[in-house]
């Protein structure tokens, strides 16, 4: 959404917008921040960079709740830097697994992307 859209400013300048290409009359994606345009992207690369985007906020949310739970606890921040190193690997280990990163038609069994 563009900034002058009736969304509540939030103080940064992202905007998003969709649009149709003349030249090739597909649809693709326009990111700005400013008045910079970061890009214009396939549909399928907007869905990837916008699912990057959830899974790096819920990343961000598990590594401060374990952040708040030693806290909570008075537990050595130098044990939650351990832990977290650790964390973070097995969670990338987890995140590399294809159980997730693909799905079959449930009619025919294809692969699909």
């Amino acid at each position: 959404m563009k900034p002058d859209d009736k969304a509540e400013p939030t103080g940064i300048n992202f905007w998003v917008q969709g649009i149709v290409a003349q030249r090739d009359g597909q649809p693709y994606v326009q990111m700005a921040n400013g008045e910079r345009m970061i890009g214009q992207f396939t549909v399928s690369e907007a869905r990837s960079i916008a699912q990057d985007l959830m899974t790096c906020a819920s990343y961000a949310e598990a590594d401060a709740m374990l952040h708040g739970f030693f806290k909570k606890m008075d537990l050595p921040m130098e044990a939650l830097n351990v832990l977290m190193i650790e964390f973070r690997e097995f969670r990338h280990e987890q995140a590399m697994k294809t159980v997730e990163k693909s799905h079959s038609d449930p009619d025919t069994g294809e692969q699909m992307e």
